[in-house]
């Protein structure tokens, strides 16, 4: 089928007063997309925002509009529905450029999840099937930062927002059909619920952060949580600030000054850096506590479990022509085991629309630990 967005009206936006007056076009179901860059910055840099409404595209321009509140008011208006297509990463640039994500959130992706074998299916392979539309799409790596975009980088915004209403009427009709309804919207609002990272549980991600002590756990917390505050005041990546493998090793060290800083980390990192390194290796050597050991690789009697359960809910998902990751995602599984060795309960994860699914056979499997 010919792609029915080259009939599409858009408008560039590039002023308060013309986002004002989209805004006041728009209706209350809207497709949003973005496009950004993070090539050399630790927060994702806005390059522009595309609004479909019916027929009609908007292309807001973050460069030049200053007052997003019009926008921020319609995402946040729980009489809106907005639509995007696989929408993580989104979330997280709104969350930091808003202060805010949408409130009456439909992700295409999630959606199609619920109502097919598949589970990551690209927003072009999931409008031919859908829609029976073929797009071509080939610009992802433009710069979006650059003023004027080109007329391909327009055609590809136009096309990325102008057909997620029609898939959510798809999708939404699937779901219906298929009595997932339910299934998705409690689903969609956990993972819409984006939350930043807390800065004193980074050093949890570090490699082999389970195998230290105590004091290095202590002094390993502090040095993570500095570097992540640094890293966003700079807005710099956190490899750029100090590598992890250089705050672990200044961790495992009982005493850091300026010359054990400048001997671990390269010349130009611990000249600018050392005084803030040492001051937060003596805060995590001075801690009144420790903090929570990262978690350890489950043992083999665990792991044998994690997956015979995810044996059992890929069977589970087959059967219903729904994506496995749904219900087996390894992540979501072995926080299940870890949960039931602690309560001999079910995890939160397995205590909603997933229970009547696989609860009863997850809790047999479980008793054998």
């Amino acid at each position: 089928m010919p792609c029915k967005a080259d009939a599409a009206s858009v408008e560039w936006v590039d002023s308060d007063a013309g986002l004002a007056s989209a805004v006041a076009a728009w209706g209350n179901r809207l497709g949003l997309d973005t496009e950004f860059q993070r090539t050399d910055t630790f927060f994702p840099r806005p390059g522009l925002y595309q609004v479909c409404c019916g027929e009609d595209v908007w292309l807001l321009d973050p460069l030049t509009i200053t007052d997003f509140s019009p926008l921020l008011e319609a995402l946040e208006d729980r009489r809106v529905t907005t639509i995007m297509h696989a929408c993580s990463e989104d979330l997280e640039l709104l969350r930091h450029h808003f202060g805010a994500v949408p409130v009456g959130l439909f992700d295409t992706q999630l959606a199609n999840a619920f109502v097919s074998p598949h589970y990551s299916v690209s927003f072009t392979r999931l409008v031919a099937e859908r829609l029976g539309v073929e797009l071509v799409q080939h610009e992802t790596r433009s710069d979006w930062l650059a003023r004027p975009l080109t007329p391909e980088q327009i055609r590809y915004a136009r096309e990325d927002v102008y057909f997620l209403p029609p898939l959510h009427d798809a999708l939404s009709e699937a779901l219906d059909r298929a009595g997932r309804q339910s299934w998705f919207r409690e689903e969609m609002d956990l993972r819409g619920r984006f939350q930043p990272a807390d800065p004193d549980e980074y050093y949890l991600g570090i490699a082999r952060a389970w195998k230290l002590s105590g004091p290095v756990r202590a002094r390993l917390q502090a040095l993570a949580a500095w570097r992540e505050r640094q890293a966003m005041a700079e807005d710099r990546p956190r490899n750029r600030i100090v590598r992890d493998e250089h705050l672990l090793h200044l961790a495992q060290q009982d005493d850091v000054d300026a010359d054990a800083v400048r001997e671990a980390l390269p010349r130009g990192v611990a000249r600018r850096y050392e005084a803030d390194l040492v001051a937060a290796w003596s805060e995590g050597e001075d801690a009144a506590a420790h903090p929570p050991a990262a978690q350890a690789p489950l043992g083999g009697a665990a792991n044998a479990v994690v997956r015979r359960l995810r044996d059992i809910a890929r069977g589970r998902a087959e059967d219903l022509g729904m994506a496995p990751e749904l219900l087996a995602r390894k992540r979501e599984v072995e926080a299940c085991v870890r949960h039931y060795l602690a309560t001999r309960e079910l995890s939160e994860a397995y205590l909603g629309w997933r229970a009547p699914l696989v609860g009863e056979a997850f809790l047999a499997e479980l008793a054998t630990l």
